[in-house]
Order: C-alpha cells, then sequence, then structure tokens
C-alpha cells in the first residue's frame, strides 16, 4: 500500500500509537503470567513496529522526493515565464525598432534611434556604433551608450575589427588579449570584461560594425537580440544609401559629381523666393571653359572629362556651404551665391578664374595643357526679377566676356524695359 504523507507530519502519531501497541501487549502477556508468550508477544510486536516504521520513512522519502520535484518544476516554470516575458518585451521592441527604421529619411536619424533603442533592448552591456566612411574604409565611433567596461578608439579602419574581416560575429574577452580586436583598449590590470563586435553586412555590402561590452568574462548577454538587431540596422543603412544613391542619380551629373540643369532649376527658384522674402541678394555666376572644343578634339574626350573633373573639384572646394554649384551642360557650369553682393561677387569671379587658369591636369601620365574660363555675374535685383531672367543675364555677360577675348569676368548689364521677366 503506497501512503501519501507529508514528511514528518505521522511520526508523532505513530510512536504515539507504537507506545501505546507495547503497552496493550505487555499487560496483556503479563496477565497470562508465560515468560514465553509475553517474550513472542513483545517479539511480534516490535517487528509490526518496525514493519510499520520501514513503510513509513519510505512514504516520507516518496513525499520528501515529490515535493522537490514539485519545487523544482515550480521553479522551472517560473524561470520560463519570465525567459518567454523577456522574449516577448524583445520582440516588442525590436519590431517597434524596425519600424522606426523604416521612417528614417537619413543617416543621423538612423543612428540615434539605434543608439535609443539599443539601450533598452542590451541594457547589460554596453555598445558603440562605427558606420564606415564611404570609399574610405575607415569608421568613426559616432553614437553609443552606457558605459563601456573595455574602452574602445574613436576611430578605427575596417582591418581593425575581426569580424569585418571575417563578415561574422566576434566574441573576444580581457582574460585572452589575443581575442580583442585592435581598436579595443584592454587595460593591463583592469576589471575583467567581454567584449563583442557584430557586422552590419546587407546585400553583401560591409556598412560597419556594432560594438558591444559587458563586465566578466562569462556568457554575453542578450547576443542573438544583439544579432537580431544589427540585421535591422544593417539592412536599413542599406535601404538609405540605396535611395541617396537613386537621389543623387536624379539631381547629381554622373561625372563631376555636381548638381545637375534640373537642380539648378529647383534650387535657383527656390534661393530666389527666400531672397525676395527676406529681402537678401543672390548672385549667378556662369563659367564656361575657353576653346574647350578645340581641345577635346586635340587631346579626346577622356581628357576633356579629366578637366572637367577638375574644373569641378575646384569650383565645390571655393563654394561656401550655402552656394550651389552646378553643371549647365557640356563644359558650362553654374555656381547659385545666395546673400553675396555684386563686391564680394566679383571678388570670388576673379580668384576663380585665376586657380582655374593655373589648373594641373594630369591624364594618362600626360600633364594636359592649361585652360581659360570666361564668367558671367549677375545679382537679384538687379538684373532679374525670375530664375529665367537671372539665368539669362549671367549666361549674356558670360557670351559678352567670350566676345572681349575671353579669360575674364563680366556683370550683366540693366535689363531693358518691356523685356518679360526682366522688367
Amino acid at each position: 500500500m503506497r501512503l501519501a504523507l507529508r514528511p514528518g507530519h505521522a511520526r508523532p502519531a505513530f510512536y504515539g500509537l507504537a507506545g501505546l501497541l507495547l503497552v496493550l501487549v505487555t499487560s496483556l502477556a503479563l496477565a497470562l503470567k508465560s515468560p514465553l508468550v509475553v517474550a513472542g508477544t513483545l517479539a511480534c510486536g516490535l517487528i509490526l513496529i518496525a514493519t510499520v516504521h520501514q513503510l513509513l520513512a519510505q512514504a516520507e522519502e516518496r513525499a520528501l522526493a515529490s515535493e522537490q520535484l514539485a519545487e523544482t518544476a515550480r521553479l522551472d516554470l517560473q524561470k520560463l515565464q519570465v525567459s518567454q516575458e523577456s522574449r516577448s518585451t524583445d520582440l516588442a521592441l525590436l519590431g517597434r525598432y524596425g519600424n522606426l527604421l523604416i521612417g528614417c529619411t537619413d543617416l543621423a536619424e538612423a543612428l540615434q534611434i539605434s543608439e535609443q533603442m539599443l539601450s533598452l533592448l542590451l541594457p547589460d552591456s554596453a555598445g558603440t556604433i562605427y558606420p564606415l566612411i564611404d570609399g574610405e574604409g575607415l569608421a568613426e565611433a559616432t553614437h553609443l551608450w552606457g558605459i563601456h567596461a573595455g574602452n574602445t578608439h574613436n576611430q578605427a579602419s575596417a582591418e581593425d575589427c575581426w569580424c569585418m574581416q571575417r563578415k561574422r560575429m566576434h566574441l573576444g574577452n580581457s582574460a585572452s588579449p589575443e581575442s580583442l580586436c585592435a581598436h579595443v583598449a584592454a587595460v593591463e590590470g583592469g576589471e575583467s570584461f567581454s567584449a563583442a563586435c557584430i557586422p552590419l553586412v546587407a546585400q553583401g555590402e560591409s556598412l560597419g560594425w556594432i560594438y558591444l561590452s559587458a563586465h566578466g568574462t562569462g556568457a554575453f548577454p542578450k547576443l542573438q537580440v544583439a544579432v537580431a538587431a544589427a540585421d535591422q540596422l544593417a539592412l536599413a543603412l542599406a535601404n538609405l544609401k540605396l535611395r541617396q544613391s537613386l537621389r543623387d542619380l536624379s539631381v547629381r551629373d554622373p561625372l563631376t559629381g555636381l548638381f545637375n540643369r534640373r537642380y539648378l532649376s529647383e534650387s535657383l527658384g527656390r534661393e530666389l523666393s527666400r531672397s525676395k522674402r527676406r529681402g537678401l541678394s543672390l548672385t549667378v555666376l556662369a563659367f564656361d571653359l575657353d576653346h574647350f572644343k578645340d581641345f577635346n578634339d586635340r587631346f579626346g574626350h577622356p581628357a576633356g572629362d579629366a578637366v572637367l573633373v577638375a574644373f569641378a573639384r575646384i569650383l565645390q572646394s571655393y563654394s561656401r556651404s550655402e552656394d550651389i554649384a552646378c553643371r549647365q551642360g557640356g563644359e558650362e557650369f553654374v555656381l547659385i551665391a545666395p546673400e553675396m553682393d555684386i563686391g564680394v561677387a566679383l571678388r570670388r569671379a576673379g580668384e576663380l578664374m585665376r586657380v582655374l587658369a593655373g589648373m594641373d591636369v594630369m591624364h594618362e601620365g600626360q600633364l594636359l595643357p592649361k585652360l581659360t574660363t570666361s564668367i558671367g555675374v549677375a545679382i537679384f535685383p538687379e538684373h532679374g526679377q525670375t530664375p529665367e531672367s537671372l539665368l539669362m543675364q549671367a549666361d549674356q555677360a558670360l557670351y559678352e566676356a567670350k566676345a572681349q577675348g575671353r579669360n575674364r569676368v563680366m556683370v550683366a548689364t540693366a535689363p531693358a524695359e518691356g523685356i518679360p521677366g526682366l522688367a
């Protein structure tokens, strides 16, 4: 028979019944006045008591084992519930993170949101995001959260991180300094820590990495969540880069990288409206390389393209941040200069003309002949009130510069009355 007893609960009653049973058996044996009967009765009583005691002990052992098993199951269930709740929270945060990334319009916004959300997703570790700078193979620690257990350099190259070379997550710790990446600064005798570098790779392109650090050298906390978040960030960065590339294709000249004619029209209208509202001046400078057709015929179009690219770089480097440099077509360029009066415009034009005249261009190991440029200047409001009139006046000044011998700057004349758009 199986007894279901709680450990220790039946022992007092058992010992009481056993004592009472011995007293009754002894009294009966003494009443019969037979030593053999007394001895036999006592032996039977003791055997009965021992048997019942053994059964009781076994029942208590089974009850104790059942209680321990039940407690273990309860603790396991409790841990599972906590784990499920934590996983549900992580999934909800990851979903929210992904939705926020979808709405980002530029890199800065995506990195700012990532800094905030990753600090919530990975509260037990500090982190730094290293986005790669296009075409340079370098990365800068732009966004971070928490205090790193293992410090890292603010700038690093892709070669400094194992995860970028291996294209997969890399783990290291201070107990094995050789396992740490070159951008991690391990202090000798310092606090022990673990490090994880997760590559940001999407569509086969490396876009940077995330560096994480945590105290101690045990298992790194929430690695799966970190990898999932890194995948989302990488995809968002790839989409933003693609979007920017498509936008550049629509507004940038593919050869020089300057803005194209379409963007010129949009920007000039926008800047002119702003100048009208604020009562500010707006200058338009039109550039044309002198004798460029003859140059192309003599040295070939690739050499001509090299000159155009060099010209565009100088034009861009001598422009202010608010200026808009455009390639209008062929060897013709336009610079929109907001809030620039005629005096400053003439000095800028003269400086650009001298720099461009001294420009050295190498093509296929050959130093190409120097070219000069003619420049026409028109300014709002003196020379026009509309984008079309300003461009036309700048072009007419440019043609006048060419007619007077090229390699010079000419300012547009006051518009004649009665010309549409110039009154």
